[in-house]
């Protein structure tokens, strides 16, 4: 008796990716914002602190469950390179060809990846002797922190805008969840020249938000993104 072998149709991979691409989602941003809300209960000050208030952050960090959560912090931006990448080759498939802005979203969605490693880092570096840190080293570990933060947001504002072009003009998604993220985009872009201010928690709130809709529904609903070629 012959065995047949029934191989997967390109949908059905694409419709795999989706799946897997959402459940990346979800684990890189549990990595991420668990880390980052732990690391904020040790006092963490706001964008400008004086060096004062960056010194005693970094003591407050000297600790070792300190430097354990900065590593998962760190498997969180190596996840989140993963989401960017997988997520970017949805976008391509739906937008066809040339696939300038799923290319564009996916380079800027990797540099969050960078900011935030590097970032991360001097915060690291900065806590591991935080008893014996100098105010001026720690106000420009800090510094150099809070500004890394705030120039991922035009990474983030890129990714959005590209991904919300592609979602408006192929329909791979509702036209509002085009907007959404578009909207938030422009606030993240905004939000860059006043960033000591409050105002950038909106889009970044909005943008978040958004990807963990998304997500879900890449897990829920897979087979859109695999029969989404243009």
């Amino acid at each position: 008796m012959d065995v047949v072998t029934v191989r997967p149709t390109e949908s059905d991979r694409y419709a795999a990716l989706a799946r897997t691409t959402g459940i990346i989602g979800i684990a890189f941003m549990v990595l991420l914002f668990g880390p980052i809300i732990a690391l904020a209960s040790a006092e963490e000050p706001a964008l400008e602190a004086s060096a004062a208030e960056a010194v005693n952050y970094f003591r407050n960090l000297e600790a070792t469950w300190a430097q354990l959560t900065m590593a998962a912090l760190t498997l969180g931006m190596i996840g989140s390179l993963w989401f960017f990448v997988a997520f970017g080759f949805l976008l391509r498939r739906a937008e066809g060809d040339p696939p300038w802005r799923s290319a564009i979203a996916t380079l800027s969605g990797a540099l969050l990846a960078a900011y935030g490693l590097v970032g991360a880092s001097s915060v690291g570096a900065a806590s591991l002797h935080g008893g014996r840190i100098i105010p001026e080293v720690a106000d420009f570990a800090y510094a150099f922190g809070n500004v890394g933060f705030a120039n991922a947001w035009i990474a983030l504002g890129s990714f959005a805008l590209c991904s919300g072009w592609v979602i408006l003009s192929t329909r791979v998604l509702e036209r509002w969840m085009g907007w959404w993220i578009v909207v938030a985009g422009l606030a993240l872009v905004v939000a860059r020249f006043v960033w000591t201010t409050g105002f950038w928690g909106v889009g970044y709130a909005l943008f978040w938000l958004w990807l963990l809709v998304v997500c879900i529904r890449l897990i829920v609903r897979p087979d859109r993104w695999g029969s989404a070629a243009r």
